[in-house]
């Protein structure tokens, strides 16, 4: 009956307090829902524009955003972007387009870009491993690997010699291109894992390739510490540069004064070998060097340590360029740094930059002598190369944390169907033993039901985590044959009892039977168990399903439910099946189940619920890997994940849920208002 009578419902005061409810619901309501759009929104985001309070990514309309994560997605970090733009941004947010280069400049850099036949050593792929992001040539390099090895990480562990444990450690490893502490231009084995990535970047399209801007760099690890600002550089060095952007790292050693000594520190000591060329008049001193006492010192020590026969130290060759292997391009390092016997006039600088301009030297398109003066327009190029590929980079924004979730969770390998396995068998098992014992208590109404339902609602009284530990000593050691011995001899006395001694009450014969189950199983099942040279008789359940579905598949309130919802169901249909001869079995499953499917729906959602998402036991009992559900796989993703990450896994994760809720929610109505309205 409604509070409100309809004759009071015309009043206008009634009317307003109508209106101030709804508007408050409403309210309310958007509450609920700007979070939620916000949670919506950071799962498209990345570590650019994560921040902020905007239900609406900023990339999906304002193209000054989309060119921050365009840099973001070639180059990575901060620390890569800047020496290629020869620019101190400051911060992902900071940056701006820039356009302080010659146009024709930077269209005869594009085009040459698109013919030129860069060493590996020279360039780094953009969309390549971000910061805990999967890019695209990361997932197309895991693909490549997957495709080749049919998706076995052991096969590829056995070829490689690797440790990978799962495929999300698997990725692009990480390249320092400019600095000598790295090593390439090794000739590699086929066996070796590094040769898979070098094969991958050797074969990507031009377009992805972000080369290594020297000039950049040369600024950004070593002149800007020494010299923190332009003005300090030209102060010390006598010249009149307007930014770091027009102070070059030159193919010769400038003449005299403090550059000089500045460019002979910087590529004697860091400058990574695969940029350095030396001059083949150079090459008396490098034997002379080789025969150093703090080398060698005999021809029979350099061939035992590099594999070779030569007979004398005149017949070992000179490299003009970095050796393909690593011993020799040790000696070639310290060759370089030795101002003694290498003479700064026989090195040069080599890289993308005189590779261009060697290019416009043989094919024309630019001015050569203003070209000298310019370094490579990495700036201007990347903002004409977005705008080209706009609409296909903001699609791969939009979509890029989902496939990393999708992916993550797919070559998990089990972890999609041990959850449905688990989820499958609890409901299969709470829909059976639940019913059974609040049948049991409905139809027979023993003197003790209340006691029993009583014990069974206090278990709620303890969360979760205090039973942790028990059960997993319990599962660990779980004792089979003693509960089975034991039930067995319970059963059979309540048997016994029941047909011999039809007047002892049920509370006697009850406690009889119980004495006699534990005496048995804790005496008999062991002695027996000797008998045949079995020394325990218990068993492990870790790792298994029972593990999981032993714990939860009787519930205190379930049964607390069902009990009340049979006992509201009719008797005279019991005494019709009574009367027309249907065995107990027949009416529980007739009579009983068939008209209890509302709340046995609802009971089914919690126990889906309860499975579907749960991590710290499943955590606890499944120590195997292979084993793990999807939540504790999510959970290892979120450890390592940035935030747009982690929100995209948990609208994946929501959606299974949502999808029970939708289609089940008439069902779930039945069984929750249809009761209370009787």
């Amino acid at each position: 009956m409604p509070i409100i009578s309809q004759i009071g419902r015309r009043s206008w005061k009634v009317r307003v307090v109508y209106a101030a409810i709804f508007t408050a619901l409403t309210v309310g309501g958007l509450t609920m829902i700007y979070p939620f759009a916000m949670m919506i929104a950071g799962s498209f985001k990345s570590e650019t524009d994560r921040e902020g309070l905007s239900v609406y990514p900023a990339y999906w309309s304002d193209d000054g955003v989309l060119y921050q994560k365009y840099l973001e997605a070639r180059y990575q970090t901060i620390d890569v972007l800047e020496p290629a733009h020869q620019h101190a941004y400051g911060g992902w947010r900071m940056i701006k387009p820039i356009h302080s280069l010659d146009s024709q400049w930077v269209e005869a850099y594009r085009k040459y870009r698109d013919i030129a036949q860069w060493p590996i050593a020279w360039f780094l792929i953009g969309q390549g491993e971000g910061t805990r992001y999967y890019r695209l040539h990361a997932r197309l390099y895991r693909k490549m690997l997957w495709d080749q090895f049919d998706g076995s990480l052991e096969a590829l562990n056995d070829h490689y010699g690797t440790g990978f444990v799962t495929w999300e450690k698997l990725t692009l490893p990480p390249e320092q291109l400019h600095s000598r502490r790295y090593r390439s231009g090794i000739k590699r084995q086929e066996n070796e894992f590094r040769i898979s990535s070098e094969t991958y970047k050797a074969n990507i399209t031009k377009w992805d390739r972000a080369p290594v801007n020297l000039d950049g760099y040369y600024w950004y690890t070593f002149l800007r510490p020494k010299y923190p600002t332009i003005n300090r550089y030209n102060s010390v060095c006598g010249t009149d540069y307007d930014s770091y952007r027009h102070v070059l790292l030159s193919r010769k050693p400038p003449i005299a004064g403090p550059q000089r000594e500045d460019w002979e520190t910087y590529v004697r000591n860091e400058l990574n070998l695969s940029f350095i060329r030396l001059d083949e008049k150079a090459a008396p001193m490098f034997r002379r060097f080789l025969n150093q006492v703090d080398m060698y010192g005999d021809i029979d020590t350099y061939n035992n340590i590099h594999g070779t026969e030569h007979l004398a130290f005149s017949q070992i060759p000179f490299p003009l360029t970095v050796p393909d292997y690593e011993r020799a391009q040790e000696d070639w390092s310290k060759f370089i740094e030795s101002r003694e016997f290498c003479a700064l006039e026989m090195v040069e600088v080599y890289g993308p930059r005189q590779h261009f301009l060697d290019y416009l030297q043989a094919h024309g398109g630019y001015d050569l002598a203003k070209a000298r003066g310019l370094t490579l327009p990495l700036t201007e190029a990347d903002h004409l190369d977005l705008l080209d590929v706009k609409s296909p980079f903001r699609w791969e924004e939009t979509k890029r944390n989902y496939i990393h979730v999708v992916e993550y969770v797919l070559l998990r390998g089990k972890a999609v169907r041990n959850t449905v396995i688990y989820c499958g068998l609890l409901i299969l098992a709470t829909l059976l033993v639940n019913p059974l014992a609040a049948y049991a208590l409905s139809r027979y109404q023993p003197p003790s039901q209340y006691k029993v339902l009583l014990i069974c609602m206090a278990t709620m009284a303890f969360p979760g985590e205090v039973t942790m530990i028990p059960a997993f000593l319990l599962l660990k050691k779980f004792p089979v044959w003693n509960l089975l011995t034991g039930t067995c001899i319970c059963a059979a006395v309540l048997y016994i009892g029941i047909k011999k001694f039809p007047k002892i009450s049920d509370a006697t014969l009850g406690l009889t039977a119980i004495a006699f189950g534990v005496a048995s199983g804790w005496w008999i099942a062991p002695a027996v168990a000797s008998m045949f040279g079995y020394d325990t008789t218990h068993t492990s359940l870790l790792n298994t399903f029972w593990a999981l579905i032993l714990p939860s598949m009787a519930n205190g309130y379930g049964l607390f439910l069902l009990k009340g919802f049979f006992d509201s169901l009719p008797r005279e249909l019991y005494e019709s099946a009574d009367i027309d001869g249907a065995s107990e079995w027949t009416k529980f499953w007739s009579l009983t189940m068939t008209l209890s499917k509302p709340i046995l729906a609802v009971l089914a959602l919690g126990a889906f619920t309860s499975a579907y998402s749960e991590f710290m036991m499943a955590l606890i009992i499944i120590p195997d890997r292979s084993m793990w559900t999807l939540m504790v796989w999510i959970f290892q993703l979120q450890m390592g994940a940035p935030q747009p990450v982690v929100l995209t896994s948990v609208l994946i994760t929501a959606i299974p849920t949502f999808i029970v809720f939708v289609f089940c929610q008439n069902i779930i109505i039945r069984g929750i208002v249809v009761p209370v309205e009787k």
